[in-house]
């Protein structure tokens, strides 16, 4: 024991540490003559100041002033220095709170005294540990450490990376020998393969880089040596620019192109991120107020711009954000922000008010780099985020492992089904954007379409006439998000959100537009199951159809533009019947989305051939029939059982069973749906089921026939012709009533309403 004057105070200093290590003034017990209250006081000042409150190890101060001592005392440079990194320590605080955090990292430290006994231990902060120790038996006691950690709780991929250095005798600046070991510990982290990593000269660069980027960090920002470049941002189904990602490239005086990831990750450590993300959203704001006017479409222009998580703890994002924003006069949608997915938390409420926050405003709010994290699922379940962009690692074993393009549909299936659009990043070639088009991912980004380069280059690029990629305008960007919003990998593509369920099909879906005119109609989206349809009919190809669309010459055609009115109308999902080349089908169709900017229309159409589904052997019994069936506009069957059913329809009408399945309740709807007002009673009466077999007794004949003024669901009126047939099965009197147009309207003066007795 020896006597040391403290701060003013005679003190008594007991070393615990071994004798060779006597020179380390650790734990102390202080006797101050005559001032027992001031011996308390101090004694709780030196240890507070000198060890860590929650593990008892040194504070990185003293860490460093003992490993002075002890490098000096070291000739032969034998001394090693290892830097541990608990990962995912940030979700074991969050699973168990603050007391279970500071439990696991007291677990921690006797872990490490456990596995060096002999050594000088500290933690330096968060979860962050350094040990120095003789160079002995390194290898077996991280393994020990590795082990003892993961047992703790397996329930968490809980992990200690480890950086290790041994500073050849001489050398003595702890500062830089403690840089040395976390560089080495860093360059292991993420990796599963690897739990610790020896620094060597090939990380001494790596070192340096690093200090210079925080030392000319400022320097850089003055002096514009950060550029912003853009890369496009493609909508899938029309291959138009929907925006531009902006990119930070150093382009440094002594180091040249410095890459992104390496200044971003260092840019981080040092707390000075969310600098560089203002300095990039303040120079895009900059940039796209001069190139508006540079060409045609530019005025359409949208920048996406990534944020970290470390803004929204570093600074008021959200009011710094809206400063650049209102100081340039940008409005809100035309800012994207993209938050990387490894800088969520299924648990921080605090970033998940900032989200909500920006949305409120009016901002989109992307997940970035979508399956690179640890609980990718768990962050969609916490988040609602506008668009999710699909890790570019997805796309990169495309066409050679078919496991990629099954994850791919799949997180594009689940992203329909919770209401998030989706984009896929590093699209390099025809095979794979085909592919995301297929399966409905709305958007895509890569180099078949652009790389990344700076604004003069890029706004020559699209402002071009002969350029091969056009703007989005900006006031169809709703249109196009609520087509894109229909899951074609669904077996209920015409349901909406909350109507889905999980099941995945190959119907016959296509996606179609029209405006005012048949000439308008096309195809937005054709899946592979419609084209083999449209070959099952006998139609060759989508040009085909549209060809004959347009013309307008058959009477299933005409029908078809009139039931996309009638569904535009309604806004519910409608249906017809038709025959086409001895095939009778049904289409389902629901109108999407209306673009103000092209008054068109968006459909989603699945059609069904009934034919497929018939015995081959009463091919020609079904081939007459539908011909027959072409005649009529609808076939009902009704019993005097009070059973109503429809058995074909075309697009003029709408089922009527579907709402009330009584014979009763079906011709009264009916009646006041379709007949005009003055002819009403007419028409319940013709169809009084009760009176069937008296009033056949009457005319003698097999049929009944009537006219009525008729409605169809776009309010026009048509005189039609209405036939019932009776006939009895299962010893129920039963009929089918068969409606068809005349071949005139209602001017046609010969013609009386009512029914037909002569």
């Amino acid at each position: 024991m020896q006597s040391k004057n403290i701060c003013g105070y005679r003190c008594n200093v007991v070393n615990i540490y071994p004798q060779k290590y006597k020179h380390i003034h650790s734990l102390v017990d202080i006797y101050v003559d005559n001032f027992e209250n001031e011996s308390v006081i101090m004694k709780d000042f030196i240890r507070k100041n000198q060890t860590d409150e929650v593990t008892g190890l040194f504070t990185m101060m003293y860490f460093m002033e003992d490993a002075h001592y002890l490098l000096r005392e070291d000739a032969n440079g034998n001394i090693a220095f290892l830097y541990f990194d608990v990962e995912n320590f940030k979700e074991y605080n969050l699973k168990y709170g603050f007391q279970g955090g500071n439990k696991f990292l007291r677990r921690i430290a006797s872990i490490l005294r456990d596995a060096f006994p002999d050594a000088l231990l500290a933690r330096l902060n968060d979860d962050h540990f350094m040990v120095a120790v003789e160079n002995k038996n390194i290898e077996l006691r991280l393994e020990y450490i590795r082990q003892a950690v993961h047992d703790f709780d397996q329930n968490l991929a809980m992990e200690v990376k480890a950086g290790l250095y041994v500073p050849a005798a001489g050398i003595q600046d702890v500062a830089l020998i403690m840089d040395r070991a976390k560089l080495a510990c860093e360059n292991v982290k993420g990796r599963y393969d690897k739990g610790w990593d020896v620094f060597d000269a090939s990380l001494e660069e790596k070192l340096r880089l690093k200090n210079y980027v925080v030392s000319n960090f400022y320097r850089a920002l003055e002096h514009h040596d950060i550029e912003i470049w853009y890369q496009p941002e493609i909508r899938t189904m029309t291959r138009q620019v929907i925006g531009f990602e902006a990119l930070a490239r150093w382009r440094s005086p002594e180091h040249g192109m410095i890459p992104p990831n390496f200044f971003i990750e260092v840019l981080e450590s040092a707390h000075l991120i969310h600098k560089l993300d203002l300095y990039i959203i303040r120079e895009a704001c900059e940039d796209f107020r001069r190139v508006r006017e540079h060409g045609q479409g530019w005025q359409e222009a949208r920048i996406s711009v990534n944020l970290s998580r470390l803004d929204f703890q570093l600074t008021d994002i959200f009011a710094d954000i809206e400063r650049i924003r209102q100081e340039y006069k940008v409005d809100c949608d035309r800012l994207r922000l993209e938050i990387t997915e490894s800088a969520l938390s299924e648990d921080d409420s605090n970033l998940m008010e900032q989200v909500a926050r920006f949305q409120a405003a009016g901002y989109e709010v992307w997940m970035d780099d979508f399956g690179s994290g640890y609980s990718s699922l768990n962050t969609l379940k916490e988040y609602d985020f506008d668009m999710i962009k699909l890790d570019m690692r997805f796309l990169r074993d495309f066409g050679k492992n078919r496991k990629a393009g099954i994850i791919i549909q799949s997180l594009v299936d689940m992203a329909k089904k919770i209401g998030m659009h989706t984009l896929a990043e590093g699209v390099e070639t025809e095979e794979q954007y085909e592919f995301l088009k297929c399966i409905g991912c709305e958007a895509c980004q890569g180099y078949l379409f652009g790389k990344p380069q700076p604004l003069a280059p890029a706004a020559d690029s699209y402002a071009k006439k002969d350029s091969t990629l056009t703007f989005e305008p900006l006031d169809s960007s709703e249109y196009y998000q609520q087509v894109s919003s229909v899951n074609v990998l669904s077996s209920f593509p015409l349901h909406m959100e909350a109507e889905r369920t999980g099941h995945i099909s190959q119907l016959p879906l296509a996606i179609v537009e029209q405006g005012d005119t048949r000439d308008s109609f096309s195809y937005l989206y054709v899946n592979k199951a419609y084209r083999e349809y449209l070959r099952g009919i006998g139609l060759a190809s989508l040009e085909e159809v549209v060809a004959r669309y347009r013309s307008g010459r058959e009477h299933r055609d005409r029908m078809m533009e009139r039931l996309l009115v009638r569904c535009r109308q309604s806004g519910m999902e409608e249906n017809a019947d038709f025959s086409i080349n001895g095939n009778f089908c049904k289409i389902h169709c629901r109108h999407i989305a209306t673009d103000p900017v092209r008054d068109v229309h968006a459909f989603v159409v699945a059609p069904v051939n009934l034919s497929a589904q018939r015995q081959r052997d009463a091919v020609d019994v079904h081939a007459a029939l539908w011909h027959i069936m072409s005649i009529f506009t609808r076939i009902d069957f009704l019993s005097s059982a009070g059973r109503a059913e429809n058995v074909y329809i075309d697009e003029t009408q709408n089922r009527i069973t579907t709402e009330v399945d009584s014979v009763k309740g079906s011709l009264e709807l009916y009646a006041d749906r379709y007949i005009v007002p003055e002819e009403r009673e007419a028409f319940l009466a013709f169809y009084d089921m009760t009176r069937l077999a008296e009033r056949q007794e009457q005319v003698r004949r097999d049929h009944f026939t009537a006219f009525f003024h008729s409605r169809n669901d776009a309010g026009e009126v048509r005189l039609k012709i209405y036939l019932l047939i009776p006939f009895q099965l299962g010893g129920i009197d039963c009929c089918l009533s068969c409606v068809r147009d005349m071949d005139g309207v209602s001017s046609l003066n010969p013609v009386t309403p009512g029914e037909v007795l002569d």
